[in-house]
């Protein structure tokens, strides 16, 4: 391959998957860095499969929203067909997990962005299908960015999911980490909406609160029936101090009962906002108590604070005296 492809310098292969090659690349046309995946022969050599591609990868490229990488361009060079992403640098929500449980209020945080970028998408007619900590880049400013959108069953984690409700004792060891975010519906080959991306977005915000999948197993056979019958303990039951608060936005998110569940990714970024905002005022307070601790301890500081104080107000109200006396 050349170190070009249409107005695009290739700079380094950095991955590969079901949508074939992807490499850092640079836009020459508007000067900015890419991801650009150029698609296998297995997809471009069947017209059928090639054109749904393409189709899909157009209605995905109406998708703007901070939260999700953008699709920039497709096109082609001389049967050459490629797909132009916005460059996300940062590293994996599973790096960033690294393992462990995540502050609380930080993973709500994460929560809250991938929520509304998922409302977002759906208002658009779009279902992710395979929300997970590797479709999930945390940038250095802390933002996320979800990869993929709108093309998954393209993907090796979306061929995965299929094949999970089919013949999960077959799939790789490996496929643990795709179908522990499987949904119930998924896991069962029934049909999907946008609730599915609701469900994988609570397992994944189990796993930043807990630390912990909730279904992960030893196999992917015995992850899939996790899945389908097992029963998830409330974060605030798995890690001492995580708040109760959060249990139940959480324990609605997991729910198998389609019904049960948040009708909405909107409606469930809403509930994450609201534990949020419960925490910042719970945090306010402690920092306020604190605060007045440590003036009572520093007398000095407490009288340099009341002597500003009275200055504030001595200033204020000569303010009000010239304002009469201008008025008259």
């Amino acid at each position: 391959m050349t170190a070009t492809i249409a107005h695009y310098n290739l700079l380094e292969p950095i991955g590969h998957g079901g949508l074939g090659e992807v490499y850092r690349a640079r836009d020459t046309r508007v000067g900015r860095t890419v991801a650009l995946k150029i698609l296998p022969a297995a997809l471009v050599d069947d017209p059928a499969r090639r054109d749904a591609v393409l189709d899909e990868a157009r209605v995905a490229a109406s998708l703007s929203h901070p939260n999700i990488a953008t699709l920039f361009d497709v096109g082609d060079e001389d049967g050459r067909y490629y797909l132009a992403y916005e460059f996300a640098a940062g590293e994996s929500l599973r790096d960033e997990m690294a393992g462990s449980a995540m502050n609380p209020r930080r993973a709500l945080d994460l929560a809250v962005q991938l929520a509304d970028a998922i409302a977002d998408a759906h208002a658009h007619g779009i279902i992710h299908g395979d929300l997970r900590p590797d479709t999930v880049i945390v940038t250095a400013k802390g933002s996320a960015k979800i990869l993929d959108f709108g093309l998954t069953r393209w993907t090796r984690g979306g061929v995965l999911r299929a094949e999970a409700a089919c013949a999960p004792d077959a799939l790789p060891p490996d496929a643990v980490s795709v179908v522990a975010y499987l949904s119930p519906e998924q896991a069962i080959g029934g049909a999907v909406d946008a609730r599915t991306d609701i469900f994988s977005l609570g397992t994944l915000t189990y796993e930043m609160i807990t630390g912990r999948n909730p279904f992960a197993a030893a196999t992917p056979g015995a992850t899939v029936m996790k899945v389908i019958q097992g029963k998830v303990a409330r974060a605030s039951e798995v890690v001492s101090g995580v708040p109760k608060e959060i249990d139940e936005a959480l324990m609605r998110a997991l729910a198998r009962d389609l019904s049960e569940r948040q009708q909405s990714a909107a409606s469930l970024a809403a509930e994450f906002r609201s534990v949020a905002a419960m925490l910042d005022v719970r945090t306010g307070d402690a920092v306020e108590s604190s605060g007045l601790l440590a003036l009572d301890e520093r007398p000095d500081k407490a009288a340099a604070r009341l002597l500003l104080a009275a200055l504030g107000a001595a200033a204020g109200a000569a303010a009000f005296v010239w304002w009469l006396l201008s008025h008259r």
